[in-house]
């Protein structure tokens, strides 16, 4: 496998008044996978990716308590965590939230959720956004200070269109664009470079 495109992490950063803290830990070629850390309990829970070792791994050399699983969507480079969990038989101890349509899509699926609901954190608690487009059933989960938003937005771009259709991405787009100015958007991969170029055409 080559180098991840990203070669540095972004420093971690505090949400919800210092609350929760987050980890952006680069996976396979250009996935970013996040970990969740609620500052009270030392409770965890881990965003989506295409492996879980690194992840585990930056887990255990903190000593902080993996409880849940938040998965965005279905595909593969976004579920191999909980498959990999499944393989090490660890992935029945912990909760597995994610979208409650087709529920047997997802690995290990123990809280289905969906628009409206609320999703936690240790102590710190989320709100679940349907944000489709990409595919069908996609979801965001939106704390106070970052949004962890799948494939639905990037920096300079937005995901493929597999499911769409198109209005229902831009309305997930205009949804997202309506959250305070000041908040992060944590996405699955980086693909800055090739959304600004492509952007750079169309000019």
């Amino acid at each position: 496998m080559s180098a991840h495109i990203v070669t540095e992490a972004a420093a971690p950063f505090t949400i919800a008044a210092g609350r929760l803290e987050v980890h952006q830990v680069p996976l396979g070629a250009d996935n970013l996978g996040w970990i969740l850390v609620c500052t009270a309990t030392s409770a965890c829970a881990l965003v989506d990716g295409p492996e879980v070792g690194p992840l585990l791994a930056f887990i255990a050399a903190r000593g902080w308590r993996l409880e849940a699983v938040l998965n965005t969507h279905t595909h593969g480079d976004h579920v191999g965590i909980n498959h990999d969990l499944a393989r090490a038989g660890l992935l029945a101890d912990l909760r597995v939230v994610g979208r409650n349509r087709r529920p047997g899509d997802l690995p290990g699926l123990s809280e289905p959720v969906g628009e409206g609901d609320t999703v936690s954190v240790g102590q710190v608690q989320g709100r679940v956004w349907l944000t489709e487009g990409h595919i069908d059933g996609h979801l965001s989960y939106v704390f106070d200070g970052a949004v962890f938003c799948g494939d639905t937005l990037f920096a300079g771009g937005c995901g493929r269109l597999f499911d769409g259709p198109p209005a229902a991405m831009y309305d997930s787009l205009q949804r997202l664009a309506g959250l305070d100015g000041a908040t992060r958007v944590c996405c699955g991969h980086e693909y800055t470079l090739d959304n600004l170029r492509f952007a750079w055409s169309l000019e």
